[in-house]
């Protein structure tokens, strides 16, 4: 709990630099991909439950800030960036009864369904100032909202479904997070951002129980395509520089 509120302080301590940040930006984004909670005791085949392809996705703001010294285009920029993101993670099983998949077409299948508020800290850089190329890194804290188990197909007389909720996960979890992008300008206010964004938890998602033999904690991970449309509130100084125009177009001679 302390580490949690030091992290949200940390991010509202970011604030107070919105005057002394050269450009802020400001956004909605959504992202969809592929994601797993990795356990030691469930594999991809030849096992009693075996993983099934699973994808999740979230929506929410952001907010970044930019330090490029006055506006000056040929800069390479840094900044660090939030996001207040509502997501959902879907983890589908398939269970084979009877010590493992003798026969593939006897089996059940459920999901585990959980929904977090992920907020990420992220640190930024662009070397080419806002156009092309851009790297996020950094860490991500995400506050379980909801968990749920979600039957889905079953091929056996008695399915033996578990019993998940809210209460068989932990409330709190810290991940690291990487994405590369591109950042497009469409003029000096509007801009879009398209990145690709993997991701891993290092905290454990379920909550450990005594009554579980051979227990291993459970990983969430995932990779998303994420896509952000982003309004920049500081305009760049006309007359510190050429304007972003000109840049692009040089760029593009190279």
């Amino acid at each position: 709990m302390k580490k949690t509120l030091l992290f949200l302080l940390f991010i509202i301590g970011l604030l107070s630099f919105r005057a002394e940040a050269q450009t802020f930006h400001f956004g909605a984004n959504g992202s969809y991909g592929i994601n797993y909670l990795l356990n030691a005791n469930i594999d991809f085949e030849g096992q009693d439950t075996v993983y099934v392809f699973s994808t999740g996705r979230s929506a929410g703001l952001s907010a970044a800030f930019y330090f490029d010294f006055g506006g000056y285009y040929y800069r390479k920029m840094y900044g660090v960036k939030t996001e207040l993101n509502f997501s959902t993670v879907n983890q589908a099983y398939k269970v084979f009864p009877g010590g493992g998949p003798a026969n593939p077409n006897v089996f059940y299948q459920y999901k585990a369904r959980l929904s977090y508020i992920d907020v990420p800290l992220l640190f930024n850089f662009c070397p080419t100032h806002h156009q092309g190329f851009t790297l996020d890194v950094g860490p991500q804290v995400s506050f379980l909202r909801n968990a749920m188990m979600v039957p889905e197909e079953s091929r056996v007389s008695n399915p033996l479904y578990p019993n998940l909720d809210k209460s068989d996960f932990r409330s709190t979890i810290f991940s690291a997070v990487l994405g590369i992008g591109c950042f497009y300008n469409f003029t000096e206010r509007f801009a879009m951002v398209s990145t690709f964004r993997m991701g891993y938890s290092f905290s454990d998602v379920m909550l450990n129980s005594d009554q579980i033999q051979h227990y291993a904690p459970t990983h969430r991970a995932w990779a998303h395509a994420t896509l952000s449309a982003v309004y920049k509130f500081n305009k760049y100084y006309s007359d510190r520089n050429r304007g972003y125009k000109y840049y692009v177009k040089k760029l593009k001679k190279r």
